[in-house]
């Protein structure tokens, strides 16, 4: 079996799933970074992990919005592996593994989007990798900007969907309600969404934090609500209640909340930022997706779905028929397989 070294920031509890699923195909390894982003207020379920992993020991620091993390002992991390899984390249970490001479896959959901270019040092780490993992078109679009004949295998993002389809609703939210689930900051574009809002018979509820709160609060249609950090076992009674799942965001890699909000069976609403959005939407069908920054596109969106209660029913019912095929199962079996096509 082969031995997999999978370095990646933290222990996010979206991506546990993932890596249960991957160890039961490679004999696996996962090194964490760090414990916390402290930009990521994230809850470890340390009873869910179901593969040896460990956490490096190194110092972390925000420097003009950029969270980096500098780590001892990479190199002994990866040392008994056969193959690598690095989870990006925006860590030191990721360019120490890079220059063992074991092969290195490296896991991207940029999109041209959100990526902000090429740039000459991603496109030197690109040359050195031997593939690519990523979730969907849009990122294999960027990949391809960067090493235009590189390997690339595309292993859909996926999250437990049972566990997002199992709430049960709130009594504590009146009419038609708009989610919205993730951080507060200018790129996910909550402001756009709160401003799309307005004039709509509907309660709009924000689930997360964020630097952007309190602007946020003061553009705000009244009766808004502003839950805080939602831990993730209490998200799926916010999905239950929710008549529809909102993702404005300006910039987006994938957009994880579109797939719990599919599991919940809820209609999707998306930017095109977001490389999910391309995934797991079928425009008109099961939600819509409009251009990113366009108040009155999601405004409209908005509008057919809050006064459409026919077409909410058959827009999430497509969304969990959708969202079906992306599984921890189908991801890890993706990306096994290119690992061990690496090896030869």
């Amino acid at each position: 079996m082969t031995r997999v070294a999978l370095l990646t920031e933290i222990p996010a509890p979206y991506r546990i799933p993932l890596f249960n699923a991957l160890a039961d195909r490679v004999d696996l390894d996962v090194v964490f970074l760090a414990h916390s982003n402290p930009q990521r207020p994230y809850r470890l379920h340390e009873d869910e992990l179901r593969f040896r992993w460990r956490v490096l020991p190194g110092a972390d620091v925000t420097l003009g919005g950029r969270w980096l993390v500098v780590n001892r002992g990479v190199l002994g991390a990866v040392r008994d592996s056969d193959a690598l899984l690095l989870g990006g390249w925006n860590q030191p970490a990721f360019w120490a593994a890079l220059s063992t001479r074991k092969p290195a896959h490296v896991w991207v959901e940029s999109t041209l989007a959100d990526s902000g270019g090429g740039g000459a040092l991603k496109r030197v780490f690109a040359r050195r990798a031997a593939g690519f993992v990523v979730p969907g078109r849009a990122s294999e679009e960027y990949v391809r900007t960067l090493a235009p004949s590189a390997r690339v295998a595309i292993a859909p993002n996926a999250v437990d969907n049972e566990l997002f389809a199992s709430g049960v609703a709130r009594d504590d939210v009146d009419g038609v309600c708009i989610l919205y689930v993730g951080r507060l900051a200018k790129e996910k574009g909550v402001g756009v969404l709160l401003r799309a809002a307005r004039g709509l018979d509907a309660t709009v509820v924000i689930a997360g934090t964020g630097p952007e709160e309190r602007a946020l609060r003061a553009i705000a249609p009244e009766g808004t609500r502003f839950l805080g950090h939602v831990d993730r076992d209490d998200l799926p009674a916010w999905y239950a209640t929710a008549d529809m799942l909102v993702l404005p965001s300006l910039a987006e890699p994938w957009g994880m909340p579109l797939n719990e909000g599919a599991a919940a069976g809820l209609p999707l609403v998306s930017t095109d930022a977001a490389g999910a959005a391309h995934e797991l939407i079928e425009d008109g069908v099961n939600g819509f997706r409009v251009r990113a920054g366009d108040v009155h596109a999601l405004h409209d969106a908005l509008a057919r779905l809050v006064t459409d209660e026919d077409f909410r029913r058959t827009a999430g019912e497509r969304s969990r028929a959708i969202v079906a095929r992306f599984t921890p199962e189908t991801w890890a079996d993706a990306v096994a397989q290119e690992l061990a096509r690496s090896r030869g």
